[in-house]
């Protein structure tokens, strides 16, 4: 396995990726919900059709559900509070460690 690096730019664009992926899954979620209420109110599709296609779209649902807004252990959200606590650490090592400071001030 390959050495992994990050760089604040790299974990700014990360987060702004994760931020970007989050809405969209979101708004897939909500259009994907949408549709499934249109089609059963709708009742265009009947039999073995409609039966099929619901499955089908019931699973798509709950694949989103568990990465969207809909879920409370939504691991995208959790991604992106990680990073931001991350980032947050990181920044308070480099401005409160007087060991790193005074080592900065040497050059």
């Amino acid at each position: 396995m390959q050495d992994f690096k990050m760089s604040g730019s790299n974990m700014n664009e990360l987060l702004t990726n994760m931020k970007a992926i989050k809405e969209r899954i979101d708004d897939s979620y909500d259009e994907l919900t949408l549709l499934m209420s249109r089609i059963e109110s709708d009742k265009l599709w009947k039999g073995k059709e409609e039966t099929t296609f619901m499955a089908y779209m019931g699973l798509m649902q709950q694949y989103h559900k568990s990465f969207s807004k809909a879920n409370g252990d939504n691991p995208v959200q959790q991604a992106i509070d990680a990073l931001k606590s991350h980032g947050d650490r990181v920044d308070d090592f480099y401005d409160e460690f007087q060991e790193y400071k005074d080592m900065e001030d040497m050059q």
